[in-house]
């Protein structure tokens, strides 16, 4: 009895600090999509109104595939597709095609 007692206690405590674990890493998550949102805005701000190489485009997009699971990247991200698709079109569909691998189920 006293063992289940402990043990029980000892669950949810462990249960408990999981739970602060989880949250602590879910407001890092959002601390690094709000860092990448406002770094990444005024690039393509930048790369939207010039004409970039497509060596570029192809680096931005390639860095901003790895936070595109914010909706704000996302859009950035799409506005960079849509600007550079008549220019570089087989760049840019491999492009979407590595986000639809890396998010869509």
């Amino acid at each position: 009895m006293q063992w289940e007692v402990q043990t029980g206690l000892r669950f949810r405590e462990d249960v408990t600090k999981m739970d602060m674990d989880t949250k602590a890493i879910v407001e890092r998550i959002q601390d690094i999509s709000e860092l990448s949102y406002n770094y990444y805005k005024p690039l393509v701000g930048s790369i939207i109104v010039e004409k970039a190489s497509e060596k570029e485009v192809e680096h931005l997009l390639d860095y901003m595939l790895d936070v595109c699971h914010d909706d704000r990247m996302l859009n950035l991200f799409k506005k960079v597709c849509r600007r550079y698709h008549a220019l570089y079109p087989e760049m840019i569909a491999s492009e979407i095609l590595v986000y639809k691998e890396w998010y869509e189920e």
